[in-house]
């Protein structure tokens, strides 16, 4: 008895899935299929989304860099006295003050390792004791950026030490050397 049951509702169960499927345009060739006329058909592909929640460039006009998976983000200036770090948020576009009083980059260029020190640099905003701008002179710096010399900026922020790569844009119109 239960198998007279299973197989029936088996039965019940093939001949809906069969009439679900049986609707195509190939066996209903001569009938005007006026349930796809609100069908609008697209010539090219719609532009896709930036999946970031933040700009290409930094508010300072900078090269960004990721810090952490978008936990924060450091803004790298080439400005005529050097070079400048910004330290930002998740977004890129508010500073985020640290207690440090300097942070490192390390650059390799032609073969050669080295590391370099940007020290803190206060803006007016900043609390005490904290920097979220750090700075440096270094003409070595300078001419490895410039000769697109790449690598990885390390700083702690609320604990947490972060590494970001590190590539300058060559597009220089935006600023001079």
């Amino acid at each position: 008895m239960k198998t007279k049951y299973l197989f029936t509702a088996a039965t019940c169960l093939s001949v809906v899935c069969l009439s679900l499927a049986g609707c195509s345009k190939s066996d209903s060739s001569t009938e005007t299929d006026s349930h796809h006329d609100d069908v609008v058909v697209i010539d090219e592909m719609p532009p896709m989304l930036d999946d970031h929640a933040h700009p290409e460039h930094g508010p300072h006009g900078g090269d960004l860099i990721e810090l952490g998976k978008e936990d924060f983000h450091a803004e790298l200036v080439h400005g005529e006295q050097g070079i400048t770090i910004y330290v930002l948020d998740g977004a890129a576009k508010t500073a985020v003050a640290i207690p440090s009083p300097s942070v490192a980059v390390s650059l390799k260029h032609d073969g050669s390792v080295e590391s370099f020190t940007f020290a803190a640099d206060r803006q007016a905003e900043d609390p005490a004791e904290n920097a979220s701008r750090f700075s440096s002179t270094d003409p070595k710096l300078v001419q490895w950026i410039d000769a697109g010399a790449e690598g990885n900026l390390m700083i702690s922020i609320e604990g947490k030490s972060y590494n970001g790569k590190l590539s300058h844009d060559h597009d220089h119109a935006g600023h001079d050397h």
